[in-house]
């Protein structure tokens, strides 16, 4: 390939990079923390589903049954229940719907929407559907996933930007292949000892061609989850079913609405979840849609994950005789490939198809992602700094440099204060909407973390954030232990395994973190001695 060629490619790899590389760091850091949003993260964050659900499949049931009741006929169309075994929220939901058509002749839903308690099963609000969709509750798990899908600017704006990021990795990802031509060389070459240029260079190369199949991957279904909803499904809907976006995912998912017989039927529900429970252990439950609740064409859909579909398993039953019909994926109904790749686009994208072990070799690849693009802005700052004709000022390397720290060690510093805040929540203020408290101490944070290198040197700003975030890490165990009582030394009582073991992770990560900021912090000071050492030779002679 012709020089001249290369030298285009590079310039739009370093451009790229230098424009989106803040956004990429912040997209691919909240994403390697949100792939333990559900449900370790929330798990910790509620302590109401640290221990075991002592409610049962019976219970569950008997309620939904008891609620179905007191609501309109017409909301019993379909009905919507989260289960409580799944511990991915602090409630059950049931959502009891039905269809309704304007006065403008547009479709529209209307519903009532029961939260519960997981434990009990009692009723912790009950309101209609469009006040409780038009302002979700945020815990501190739910409020780094939410803003790692679309940076809480909400729709279409949050999900465009994300989507187009994911886009702009993959160009990263397709010029750095081409100018980095020696893949195979670069494969093992880390001069750790040499200097933190050299180091710096070589670890940039590293991560990008060990984990290349990971970015790639991470890049397209990041902009197909981000793009998808708010772009492909209008464009499809428009071309293929007139506009009709609820006819386009009612033909391609796997929820198929029975033809009503106008006959009541019970639907038996404690006896299709029983049975779901026993014929498939490797399975766990999330929620159940049910349409027709009542009628004797009722149809009863269970998702499930954890068996050996990437993308989980929807098990279908007749609902007045619970009878088994069949087990299919969610886009089990496209034939082919193509419902394959759909499926596996949401597991794929954040680890959830293989346990822990899968979420732990997601979030280290993750965070590789996160320090490709912020290794490479700081190779382009400090070889700008140290060219004899840089392309712009050193003030101006300087105060990249800066707004780099600031931004970047002051979204850790912001992600870690939001775990302290969820307990003191927890303890003094149990039952409030934190929602709006999680929003001002996150970005509070952040923007003082961002000023705080235009008050102070850089290096001293990233030693504030970095022991800040360090000793943050590492308390947050014993205040766990004081606020919640729960601990290492009491876990085969108390049965809060996932909370004590994000509690241990957070430890283990701060005082790592803080070894490798000594060890890193001693590195420097040698090579700025030794370049002092050499300066002061180089003048003598």
């Amino acid at each position: 390939m012709k020089s001249l060629t290369i030298k285009k490619l590079y310039k739009l790899h370093s451009w790229v990079g230098i424009i989106t590389g803040i956004l990429l760091f912040i997209i691919a850091f909240t994403g390697a923390v949100a792939v333990f949003a559900k449900p370790e993260l929330t798990v910790w964050a509620n302590n109401a589903i640290r221990g075991p659900i002592e409610s049962t499949s019976a219970q569950l049931a008997e309620k939904v049954h008891q609620h179905a009741a007191e609501v309109d006929l017409e909301y019993l169309e379909e009905v919507h229940i989260q289960l409580p075994d799944a511990k991915n929220s602090a409630s059950v939901r049931l959502i009891y719907e039905g269809h309704f058509i304007d006065e403008n002749g547009k479709e529209e839903h209307k519903g009532v929407v029961y939260e519960l308690e997981p434990n009990s099963l009692k009723i912790t609000n009950k309101t209609d559907m469009e006040s409780f969709f038009s302002h979700i509750k945020l815990n501190m798990a739910t409020f780094i996933a939410h803003f790692h899908a679309d940076l809480h600017l909400g729709r279409p704006i949050g999900l465009i930007l994300t989507g187009l990021l994911g886009l702009t990795l993959m160009v990263s990802i397709a010029t750095g292949i081409v100018i980095h031509r020696k893949i195979l060389a670069q494969l093992f070459t880390f001069r750790l000892s040499k200097s933190f240029s050299l180091a710096l260079n070589d670890g940039h190369k590293v991560m990008s061609v060990w984990a290349v199949l990971f970015h790639s991957m991470i890049a397209f279904t990041g902009a197909f989850l981000g793009l998808a909803t708010v772009i492909l499904v209008p464009a499809a809907a428009y071309v293929s079913f007139n506009g009709d976006q609820e006819k386009l995912i009612e033909t391609f998912t796997a929820i198929k609405p029975p033809i009503m017989a106008e006959v009541a039927a019970p639907t038996k529900l404690a006896t299709i979840l029983q049975a779901s429970e026993q014929q498939r252990p490797d399975l766990t439950f999330n929620r159940v849609a049910i349409m027709g609740y009542g009628d004797k064409n009722a149809l009863v859909y269970l998702f499930g994950t954890g068996g050996e579909q990437l993308g989980g398993e929807t098990l279908i039953y007749q609902g007045n005789n619970a009878e088994y019909i069949n087990t299919q994926a969610n886009f089990g109904r496209l034939e082919g490939i193509t419902g394959k790749i759909l499926d596996a686009m949401f597991p794929l994208h954040f680890g959830n198809f293989g346990g822990v072990f899968i979420k732990a070799i997601w979030a280290i690849l993750g965070l590789s992602t996160a320090l490709i693009p912020i290794s490479g802005i700081m190779l382009w700052i400090e070889r700008g700094m140290n060219a004899k004709h840089p392309a712009h000022s050193r003030e101006t390397y300087i105060r990249f440099n800066k707004l780099l720290i600031g931004s970047c060690a002051g979204l850790v510093l912001a992600t870690v204060v939001l775990f302290p805040t969820q307990l003191i929540v927890n303890k003094w203020y149990p039952g409030i909407d934190a929602t709006s408290l999680l929003f001002y101490v996150f970005f509070i944070t952040w923007f003082l973390a961002c000023c705080l290198p235009f008050v102070m040197s850089a290096k001293k700003a990233m030693q504030c954030l970095t022991l800040s975030t360090s000793w943050l890490l590492i308390l947050i165990m014993p205040m766990d232990a004081i606020l919640t009582n729960s601990h290492l030394l009491n876990v085969f009582v108390t049965g809060h395994y996932v909370s004590v073991g994000v509690d241990l992770v957070l430890c283990i990560m701060g005082i790592a973190l803080l070894l490798m900021y000594q060890k890193l912090n001693s590195t420097l000071s040698l090579n700025e001695t030794y370049q002092t050492s050499t300066l002061q030779l180089k003048e003598g002679i």
